[in-house]
């Protein structure tokens, strides 16, 4: 009987001791420690995102209204910060000194990005005997590869120098107060490539616009060639036809 009672009482003490399971505790800690480690890499992830949406590039802008023709001087430039630059078509601030002295080839408002068909050298600019024409030109009559700088004959397909258009019935050689319609020139003439837009930059326009530099003298005839859509441009070797 004192035995029986004293196995029943060593089983109580059993059942009343705490259960441990092997392992329980290393393979929490184990756990945790995995857990803490994912929480730094997400935050470390999130940290970089946040760290390239805020990244900002140093861009050149005109610190005030800078006309065509001007040379540029330090006190023509600064520097703005914008998000997302490098996908800006403009002038990293690294190269800013190496804008001074360089000439304005279109008006830049204050404030503006600089693009680098903006500048350019002295050259690039009209001479008092020279003009500027611009003109927008379809696929076939310009070349994919024209750049500014370029050297180019001017074509004109047609007679362009008649200031109104032939009324109808009338014979298209004359104009509308029966004046001969000169002829194009015989040769063609020749330009220089201020600016080339592609098509679909800007307004999204499907044309190529194009400035071109010519003689005082040829301004005209090239104007009314490039409004009458009868003018093509023919891109030459070192300035030769």
């Amino acid at each position: 009987m004192a035995a029986t009672a004293e196995r029943t009482e060593h089983k109580k003490n059993e059942a009343a001791a705490p259960q441990r399971l092997l392992g329980a505790g290393p393979r929490r800690w184990r756990w945790l420690a995995l857990g803490a480690a994912l929480m730094a890499l997400g935050a470390a992830a999130v940290a970089a995102a946040l760290g390239q949406v805020d990244q900002r590039s140093g861009m050149v802008a005109a610190a005030q209204d800078l006309p065509a023709g001007h040379v540029l001087a330090q006190d023509d430039l600064q520097v703005v910060e914008i998000a997302g630059g490098e996908e800006v078509a403009a002038i990293p601030a690294g190269r800013l000194g190496s804008l001074v002295g360089q000439t304005v080839q279109t008006p830049i408002g204050k404030n503006a990005l600089i693009a680098p068909g903006d500048v350019g050298t002295g050259a690039e600019h009209p001479n008092a005997d020279e003009a500027v024409v611009g003109a927008s030109l379809a696929g076939n009559q310009v070349p994919s590869s024209l750049q500014a700088g370029a050297q180019v004959a001017l074509v004109i397909t047609v007679s362009a120098t008649i200031d109104d258009q032939t009324p109808s019935g009338e014979d298209a050689s004359a104009g509308a107060q029966g004046t001969p319609a000169p002829p194009p020139p015989a040769e063609p003439i020749s330009a220089r490539v201020q600016t080339v837009t592609p098509p679909g930059e800007g307004s999204g326009r499907q044309a190529t616009r194009v400035e071109l530099v010519v003689d005082a003298s040829d301004a005209e005839v090239v104007a009314r060639a490039a409004s009458a859509d009868a003018l093509t441009v023919v891109e030459v070797a070192g300035g030769e036809r």
